[in-house]
């Protein structure tokens, strides 16, 4: 057959044999208030319009481009490093990047910003009116601002310690405002120079430093904040800090109502005292209205380098902290999954005591402004507490119910409604305002008194959260259990039976896929006994009393109220190498990790409906040791022999021979060696096979080029290695997948940057052709980069298949008719796969089965080109008992 140049051919009116969509076009970019950051959407991309609909996939990219004025709504971000910000607000028109429900439940779905390998989440450097709120931060050094100015960091969680790390580091910077941040467990504040900064209401808990180091920091205000049991201290300020007010603060370490063990977080516990202040700050320093209690050995003030016992004592000597107070605080948490500090009535000193001239923002750490408790007497100027917390009547919330309005748990396919309901609790009997119920989509959160229902257009985990607000101000919030809104695609079951030993008993893998949560299914054995078994996926071992032909069956349900049925019928006797026999059969060769039996062969009879258990590669003679093989291909020539190959890390690479006929192996034999193919230039880092007639076409890609060498099993010889990098058109390769239609072998190559190439070589003719296929599709439709490729051919078809994010996409080259039909949906019609680590296809008549690799489970789904119809994934490795596997190649037999 001779072979058309592959991009002299045109795309497809059709688009593709089993209805998949057309590919995706870009919309145009749209100015808006708001920049939508969420690396989850199946529609982001960075060069996107920053829509809800199709946001940015990372910060970075908003901050490359966010205009005064802007929001940057960060919903999941896609940053794995340093996010620096570089542009600047103006005061009337700031810049946000806000995560997080900060709004209405603070410390409530907060987007991961800095990967713990990061040494930066946010990096500021001369900049001005720009806000981040609502962040959580793992990065070894938090965040950054340095020669900025009217900078606000508010209501972020800083949880990640480490000797001589910062969280949040304050250098050459005026006008900033950190507040009401939680620094749970970390590295604590530290401020290098500056002027006119504003700590406030922040909750400093077991910080591996001091929770606030301020060195030569002129007119600093520290107020309403809670430091409590970190190593170092509370506040340490330094050097020449002039005009510095200290007031309205818990500093607590010795809570002696709190168990206290040795604080295995701290690698040294050595506070001189709570507060510290350096002798050229203390002459024009502010301290008042704090409560102070240290621990048992410490001081509670270090003053000017002299250090006092009690406020008492320190109130006597400097005329300093007249107000300040040592109470035995006892702490509860607040509802959320920091432990935060926060008041009980039972620290009656500290309520409604602090100085309400203090500066300060107005609220506390969960937004609450100054409540007066109607329990105990104002002993302040005003009613607002000492700490980062207010206490309020408002005491959490008694019940934050979410279904689905036709199931009982709220799961589903889009367009998903559910009804959410919510109850606050009230100890000072203050008649609360209306619940605000926020639905985590971007909508507007919703008001009411009762239950409220809402419909979910776009797929997606949502977490719901609600709020409400007292008479007095007072807040409360709560978090629901996750929304899933899963694509609408049609519900399916599967059901494996393998022989599990002895000549009756079978072992029944059942998996099931659907929008819906799953409840038990069904497995009638066809004998006139049945079993329940989880419908997502299980197994159950049964044992027939008598050989026979028998039909299984098994009844998946789910939420929706329907079921979904599939049938298998068993010849209970037969030998477990039926499938070996003539039909539609696949092998599979799989690589386990950390195995002596690493090498584990298996298969699928589609026509018998039966897997073949894996086992270990049962050749002789093997010449490599277990843990040493980096790659593994497949191919099965015409005289019906499987060849099974092996490539390892030192640049070798094998082969093993089974026979179709009665599934005996060869001995292991090496290509590499000099009276076969002979060495390779380097070590590959992936094979491939690909066969035509009783020609094995063996594939390597070593850095990224690409060399072939052919076994000719009619000869029994081997040709040497050869370059085709070059010839066949491909550049920087990453990845490799080949097939076979007549005479032509087409190599698909996947670059290091995702783009697609397929090359063919022609066998009559001794000619290369080639060509960029995502020059000619695009790229896949939901924006990510292309990350795994496989092929596969059915006659003169060959099929492209390609993951991107978790999504499958298929793409078609006709060669008879000199079309290409791409990049349609395959998850679409299949159901979604959660992670993909290997893509390997092949063919049985008019179906294409598609193998998916991930977290170690093989599953596979099934395209019928006579039906028009897809299969939903089944889990092959419960099917055949497979051990976990990190790496897999199959092959029409």
């Amino acid at each position: 057959m001779r072979l058309r140049h592959a991009f002299g051919l045109t795309v497809a009116a059709a688009v593709a044999a089993l209805g998949l969509p057309a590919p995706a076009t870009a919309a145009p970019t749209a100015t808006a208030t708001t920049l939508h950051v969420n690396k989850y959407s199946p529609q982001c991309s960075d060069t996107g319009p920053g829509t809800y609909a199709k946001p940015l996939c990372t910060v970075s990219a908003a901050a490359a481009v966010v205009e005064p004025g802007q929001t940057v709504r960060v919903w999941q971000s896609g940053d794995t490093g340093e996010i620096r910000i570089t542009r600047s607000g103006t005061p009337e028109k700031p810049i946000t990047f806000l995560g997080g429900s900060a709004d209405t439940a603070p410390f409530t779905r907060q987007p991961v910003v800095g990967g713990p390998t990061a040494m930066n989440s946010f990096t500021l450097a001369n900049v001005h009116d720009v806000t981040i709120r609502g962040f959580r931060t793992l990065a070894q050094h938090g965040v950054q601002v340095i020669g900025s100015s009217r900078v606000v960091v508010d209501q972020n969680t800083f949880d990640r310690a480490g000797t001589r790390q910062v969280s949040l580091r304050v250098a050459g910077s005026d006008h900033v405002t950190v507040s009401r941040n939680a620094f749970d467990h970390s590295s604590g504040l530290v401020l290098d120079g500056g002027s006119d900064i504003l700590v406030t209401a922040n909750d400093f808990n077991r910080t591996t430093d001091a929770g606030l180091t301020a060195t030569g920091v002129a007119d600093l205000a520290v107020t309403n904040n809670t430091f409590a049991l970190d190593c170092f201290g509370g506040v340490n300020l330094l050097g020449a800090s002039p005009r510095a007010v200290l007031k309205n603060n818990i500093s607590v370490d010795g809570n002696e109502k709190s168990i206290q063990a040795d604080r295995p977080y701290c690698w040294e516990i050595a506070p001189k005292a709570q507060i510290s202040v350096s002798a050229e700050a203390a002459p024009t320093a502010t301290v008042d209205y704090n409560v102070v209690r240290p621990k048992s050995g410490t001081g509670a003030y270090a003053w000017g380098g002299t250090v006092y016992p009690s406020p008492t004592a320190f109130a006597a000597a400097t005329g300093q902290g007249a107000h300040d107070l040592d109470l035995d605080l006892e702490y509860t948490t607040s509802g959320y999954s920091h432990p935060f500090n926060k008041l009980t009535t039972a620290a009656a000193g500290a309520i409604d005591s602090g100085d309400p001239t203090a500066p300060g923002i107005g609220t506390d750490l969960f937004g609450q402004p100054a409540l007066d408790h109607p329990d105990v007497a104002n002993t302040g100027a005003g009613t607002r507490d000492r700490g980062a917390h207010e206490l309020s009547g408002m005491d959490g919330a008694t019940r934050l119910v979410v279904t689905g309005e036709t199931a009982p748990t709220a799961t589903g396919p889009a367009p998903l409604t559910v009804t959410a309901g919510v109850d606050f609790r009230n100890t000072w009997g203050t008649a609360p305002s209306p619940s605000v119920i926020d639905f985590g989509d971007g909508s507007e959160p919703v008001s009411t008194t009762g239950t409220v229902r809402h419909t979910y257009t776009a797929q997606g985990v949502y977490t719901v959260t609600a709020s409400a607000v007292d008479a007095l101000g007072g807040r409360a919030e709560g978090a629901a259990s996750e929304v899933r809104v899963n694509p609408n695609f049609p519900a399916s079951a599967g059901l494996a039976v393998t022989n599990a030993g002895g000549a009756y008993t079978y072992r029944f893998t059942v998996s099931a896929s659907s929008p819906w949560n799953p409840l038990n299914g069904t497995v009638d054995f066809g004998d006139g006994t049945r079993e329940d078994v989880p419908s997502r996926s299980g197994s159950l071992v049964h044992t027939y009393a008598a050989a026979g032909s028998y039909r299984a069956q098994f009844t998946a349900r789910d939420e929706s109220g329907r079921d979904q049925v599939v049938v298998r019928p068993i010849e209970v006797g037969v030998d477990p190498l039926t499938v070996l026999k003539p039909g539609e059969r696949v092998q599979v060769l799989g690589r386990a990790p950390m195995s002596v039996d690493d090498l584990q062969n298996g298969g699928a009879h589609y026509g018998e409906g039966v897997w073949a258990p894996f086992t270990a590669v049962g050749a002789t003679g093997r010449q490599f040791a277990a843990g040493t093989v980096a790659s593994v291909a497949l191919g099965t020539t015409a005289n019906g022999v499987a060849h099974n190959l092996a490539a390892t890390y030192d640049g070798r690479v094998f082969i093993a021979d089974r026979r179709m006929s009665d599934g005996n192996w060869s001995g292991w034999a090496e290509v590499t060696s000099p009276g076969s193919a002979g060495p390779l230039p380097g070590a590959p880092t992936q094979i491939a096979a690909a066969v035509i007639g009783n020609k094995l076409h063996v594939l390597a890609l070593v850095g990224s080029r690409v060399h072939q060498a052919t076994g000719d099993w009619s000869t029994g010889t081997w040709s040497g290695w050869g370059d085709i990098t070059s010839a066949a058109g491909l550049a920087d390769v990453g990845q490799i997948s080949a097939a076979a239609t007549g005479n032509g072998l087409h190599v698909v190559g996947l670059s290091t940057d995702g783009k697609v190439y397929v090359a063919d070589g022609d066998y009559d003719r001794g000619t290369w052709s080639s060509g960029e296929v995502t020059a000619l599709l695009g790229q896949a439709p939901d924006g990510y980069r292309i990350a795994q490729v496989t092929a596969a051919a059915i006659g003169s078809k060959l099929h492209v298949v390609v993951g991107a994010n978790t999504n499958l996409y298929q793409a078609t080259a006709d060669y008879a008719a000199g079309t290409w039909a791409g990049w349609g949906s395959l998850s679409s019609a299949t159901g979604p796969t959660s992670h993909v680590d290997k893509l390997a296809s092949a063919a049985t008549g008019n179906k294409l089965h598609v193998f998916v690799l991930a977290l170690g489970v093989v599953r596979t789904a099934t395209g019928d080109y006579d039906r028009g119809a897809w299969s939903g994934w089944g889990q092959a490795s419960l099917a055949s008992n497979a051990p976990d596997l990190t790496d897999l190649a199959v092959a029409t037999s």
